[in-house]
């Protein structure tokens, strides 16, 4: 008689185990400002998408994964932009070519699950305010009524979803990702400190961004080399996302609109060095390296001279005396 214990029909396999980290304090990614969280999130998403494996948003068929996987494209699409937001139809069309939400296979069911996480406040919905600025077919195409409102557009950065969708992201990392986006939340942190309020470069209008970067310019007495205004801005915590060849393309951007004026190197700059080459970028066939200061020499403290008065003599006084 065999001793072997038939196993029981209720048997289950052990769970595999948690994908979770233990914290035994704070994270790198709990100081985060919102700001801050943003800037981690597109590097996670960045770390995750070189590993090949899909967005863990996309894979989880909950409702708090299909927002954060619908925020995340909203983010990355250039197509149906509106101010802060993208309207849903075509966002709908990219995720559908992407066969990214098979749990909405039309755009009616895309809707309607946009609304059950709008309600449970995973997402933010936003209404278009100058609809006949855009094309009216898509401003149709894209409205879901809720209540009394009409909602037009899925909001690229939402307050309220922020950190869930940090969360999710660094929880689908390897280890090797992880350590790496932990690294660069504390460098994000780090800038915050520096930036003493001043939002990022990549964050700012042309306009802005020009305005900041001659700002910079302007503090010191001569033109700045690109590669060294890039470092200093970068000391301050101001060019955190932004990487050198980015920022030159955005200064060659402002340049040709006339925001910023950049020349090439010339004999008076000195001999050639290597930041000057490092600061090298093509514009219509010509090399530029510095940016301009536009400073002009401040004025007078006290202003224009005024004419001095000078008491007249003690005799010229007299003998005005005796005429009268």
């Amino acid at each position: 008689m065999s001793s072997a214990r038939t196993p029981s029909a209720s048997f289950e396999p052990t769970p595999p185990p948690s994908r979770r980290r233990l914290r035994t304090g704070p994270d790198a990614f709990d100081v985060l400002s919102r700001d801050g969280a943003a800037a981690a999130l597109l590097f996670a998403h960045a770390k995750l998408e070189a590993e090949h494996r899909r967005p863990p948003g996309l894979v989880n068929g909950s409702l708090r994964a299909f927002a954060s996987g619908v925020e995340s494209a909203a983010r990355s699409v250039t197509e149906g932009v509106h101010d802060d937001g993208v309207f849903i139809a075509p966002l709908f069309r990219l995720l559908r070519e992407r066969d990214e939400v098979p749990s909405s296979p039309t755009l009616s069911a895309f809707k309607a699950r946009l609304l059950r996480a709008y309600n449970r406040g995973l997402l933010e919905l936003a209404t278009c305010e100058r609809a006949e600025d855009e094309n009216p077919l898509v401003v149709a195409a894209s409205a879901v009524r809720s209540r009394r409102t009409t909602f037009h557009l899925v909001q690229r950065w939402s307050r309220r979803n922020m950190f869930a969708a940090l969360d999710d992201v660094v929880e689908a990392l390897s280890p090797k990702a992880y350590t790496a986006a932990k690294d660069f939340a504390r460098k994000v942190h780090q800038d915050e400190m520096r930036r003493e309020g001043r939002p990022r470069l990549i964050t700012l209008s042309l306009d802005a961004f020009a305005a900041r970067v001659q700002a910079v310019v302007n503090e010191g007495s001569h033109d700045a080399l690109v590669v060294e205004l890039f470092q200093e801005l970068d000391d301050r915590g101001e060019a955190t996302r932004l990487g050198l060849s980015a920022f030159k393309a955005r200064l060659r951007c402002a340049h040709h609109t006339g925001l910023l004026t950049l020349r090439a190197w010339q004999a008076k700059d000195g001999a050639e060095n290597p930041a000057m080459q490092a600061s090298v970028m093509g514009y219509e066939g010509i090399m530029l390296h510095v940016v301009c200061r536009t400073a002009v020499p401040l004025p007078i403290p006290w202003g224009r001279p005024a004419p001095l008065l000078v008491s007249a003599p003690r005799w010229i006084e007299a003998s005005q005396g005796r005429l009268q």
